[in-house]
């Protein structure tokens, strides 16, 4: 299922890449061969005007075929043969519309579901242990646990754990009504991590965004998202990362196999993480990315000449680069996996 799941979360980030590109090449009128969703064989094709459409057998993403890409094909009207900018504009429109995805999920979450404020006071805002009652209810504002004192509702949490024996009664101290008492329970063991706990939750508000409020929240998400893979891409280009903390297309399935277990919208919101991510590698100045074909575009817009048949080799080096670091962090993923 997780592997399911995972494909299906690239799939639609890198289909989303690469509409960027082709909607981008078609406002130019450069020719597009194909418009691929999937990958492998063909299963079903449409052949348009000026585009072929097809699915294919690996729902893995897909791909974009402009005519003119080659750096030696004189295409009429192709790609090698507009102008600079525009061909600025169609290398960058990918990587724009992963951050566009990764944005338009952020502002979907923050409208929509609001942001849930716990209140740090010790007040119970619900009863979660269904096994069996427990004396507290719902409103009882918690001042004391076996004799120690509880200012916040983190406190809770601390006491019980530095608790001595936790299988016995425990005398709690509640403000109810604006009386105080105390009350007497059990604390519930937790069998499979062997913790104990007292059944409760705190109280909380869910606070509503407006459209405006939604829109600045999202960006500041998105920021902090993009900071953090900056700042993570810095420690593994200084090698101040380990070996064991890279991951890969494998590391990918487990990390949305454990984000499945948290929810849907756990899932919703690594996609625009991994979407972000997609974005920066794919921005990164490297041959054969885009982000180094733009670096070449970006010197003849300054009108610093390139040999074409160096470049050409550059991007061809970039490729053999690029298959040995994949074929690297896949090792690793392995290695990981057989660790744990």
């Amino acid at each position: 299922m997780k592997i399911l799941l995972s494909l299906l979360i690239l799939g639609i980030i890198i289909l989303i890449h690469e509409l960027g590109h082709f909607l981008s090449a078609r406002l130019f009128n450069i020719p597009v061969d194909e418009f691929s969703i999937g990958m492998g064989t063909e299963v079903y094709t449409y052949e348009g005007r000026r585009t072929k459409y097809s699915f294919r057998a690996i729902p893995i993403g897909g791909y974009v075929n402009i005519k003119g890409m080659d750096l030696e094909d004189e295409e009429e009207d192709g790609f090698n043969k507009k102008p600079a900018y525009q061909r600025f504009i169609v290398l960058i429109a990918g990587v724009v519309m992963n951050f566009l995805l990764a944005y338009t999920i952020l502002f979907g979450m923050i409208y929509s579901k609001g942001e849930i404020k716990i209140n740090e006071k010790a007040i119970v805002g619900h009863i979660i242990n269904k096994d069996r009652e427990i004396p507290l209810k719902k409103g009882d504002l918690i001042l004391e646990i076996d004799g120690k004192k509880i200012n916040s509702w983190i406190d809770i949490k601390k006491t019980v754990n530095s608790l001595d024996k936790k299988d016995e009664d425990k005398k709690i101290l509640i403000n109810r009504n604006g009386k105080e008492e105390i009350i007497s329970t059990k604390l519930i063991k937790d069998e499979k991590t062997n913790k104990y706990y007292l059944g409760i939750s705190p109280e909380y508000t869910l606070i509503k965004f407006n459209i405006r409020e939604s829109v600045v929240l999202a960006w500041e998400s998105f920021k902090d998202v993009f900071e953090n893979i900056l700042n993570s891409l810095k420690l593994m280009i200084s090698g101040n990362v380990k070996k064991e903390e890279i991951s890969g297309p494998i590391g990918i399935i487990n990390i949305v196999g454990e984000a499945s277990k948290l929810g849907v919208e756990t899932l919703i919101w690594l996609t625009a993480v991994l979407s972000i991510n997609i974005g920066i590698f794919n921005l990164l100045p490297f041959p054969a990315l885009d982000g180094g074909r733009i670096i070449f575009v970006i010197l003849e817009m300054l009108k610093i000449k390139v040999n074409k048949k160096i470049e050409e080799k550059i991007h061809y080096a970039g490729i053999i680069l690029i298959f040995i670091l994949i074929i690297f962090i896949t090792a690793n993923d392995f290695t990981n996996l057989l660790r744990h």
